[in-house]
C-alpha cells in the first residue's frame, strides 16, 4: 500500500514524496527514505518528520489503537492529514460499536454480541473475531458447539456474529471534505478458511460490475455510512456481505487504505492519490 501510494502521488507532479522505512528495508525509487533513529518510537519518529511535511498519508492499523494514536499526534500538531480523522477512527476502530451506530441509522448491518453473551443457540455456524483489528486478523469461523467451547466468563475483546450465506465483498470509498462520497470500486473477497476455521483474505477482485439496483443500494449504504460516521475523509473501506436477496450487509468499516487500493489507479485510468489530495486538503492547498 505505501508504495502504490508512493507512486501515485510522485505520478500527480511537483510532489517531493517521502516514505517512512525501517531496517535498511527499500522504498521506491520516486520516493525518499525517512527512517526512525535507534532510540526513536514510532510515535517520536513521526511528530518528528510530520513537523517538516506539507501533508502525512499515514498507513496504520486500528489494532491496538496504533492508528487512533498516532492520528491523534498529528492533529496535536496540526498536520495536514490525507485521510480519516480521529473522531472517525475512534468508533470504527471497533467493530461492535460501528454496526450499532449504523443499525441505529438503519443499515442493514451483522448481529455481533460480545462473546461472553452471545445467544449462540441462535445460529449453527458463527465467526468469531476481535472487537479491534485489522484485515483477518484473529477471525475464525465456527460451529456451534466449538463456539461454546471458547467462552470465557468475562471478555468484549471478541465478539460473535452469524456466519451469514452470500458473497464476500468490499466498497472502496473516496470521500472528501464535504462529505461527498463516490464508490471508487466495488470489490469480491476471495476469503479461505482453514482446517481449524481461521479466515484469510487469499486476494481480491477490483472494479466488479453490479447490476443498477445493486449499484443504487451500494450509493445509498456509503452515503448512510458517511452521514452516520463523523469524520471520515479520503479513502475508506467497507466489507459487507451481499445476501441472496441482494441486499448489502455491513461488517466493518475500514478508516484508511486497504488493499484493495493497491492497483486501482492503474485499473481505473485515473490517479486516485491525486483525487484524495484534492478531496482531503483545504481548498488553498488542494490545487495539485
Amino acid at each position: 500500500m505505501r508504495d502504490a501510494v508512493c507512486r501515485d502521488l510522485a505520478a500527480v507532479g511537483e510532489i517531493e514524496v517521502f516514505a517512512a522505512t525501517a531496517n535498511d528495508e527499500s522504498v521506491p525509487s520516486c520516493a525518499r527514505s525517512v527512517a526512525p533513529r535507534s532510540d526513536e518510537s514510532a510515535a517520536v519518529f513521526l511528530r518528528r518528520v510530520a513537523i517538516g511535511m506539507d501533508a502525512v498519508c499515514l498507513i496504520a492499523p486500528e489494532s491496538d489503537g496504533i492508528s487512533l494514536e498516532l492520528t491523534c499526534l498529528l492533529e496535536g500538531i496540526d498536520a495536514n492529514i490525507i485521510g480519516c480523522g480521529s473522531v472517525a477512527i475512534a468508533l470504527a476502530s471497533s467493530k461492535s460499536r460501528t454496526l450499532a451506530r449504523l443499525a441505529a441509522a438503519g443499515l442493514d448491518c451483522v448481529p455481533s454480541w460480545p462473546l461472553a453473551t452471545a445467544p449462540l443457540t441462535l445460529h449453527e455456524t458463527w465467526v468469531v473475531k476481535p472487537d479491534r483489528g485489522c484485515g483477518c486478523e484473529g477471525i475464525r469461523r465456527l460451529g456451534r458447539r466449538d463456539t461454546e467451547s471458547l467462552r470465557p466468563d468475562d471478555d468484549e475483546t471478541m465478539i460473535v456474529q452469524p456466519w451469514l450465506d452470500g458473497e464476500a465483498m468490499s466498497l472502496s470509498l473516496l470521500v472528501n471534505r464535504h462529505n461527498d462520497v463516490e464508490i471508487v470500486s466495488v470489490n469480491r473477497q476471495h476469503i479461505d478458511v482453514a482446517e481449524q476455521g481461521a479466515l484469510s483474505l487469499a486476494g481480491i477482485t477490483r472494479g466488479v460490475t453490479v447490476d443498477a439496483s445493486t449499484r443504487t443500494r451500494l450509493q445509498q449504504l456509503a452515503a448512510g455510512i458517511v452521514a452516520s460516521i463523523e469524520g471520515l475523509r479520503g479513502f475508506v473501506g467497507v466489507d459487507f456481505i451481499l445476501d441472496r436477496r441482494g441486499t448489502p450487509v455491513v461488517l466493518e468499516v475500514n478508516p484508511r487504505l486497504t488493499t484493495a487500493y493497491v492497483g486501482l489507479s492503474e485499473l481505473l485510468g485515473r490517479n486516485l492519490a491525486g483525487d484524495i489530495l484534492r478531496a482531503t486538503l483545504p481548498e488553498h492547498q488542494a490545487h495539485v
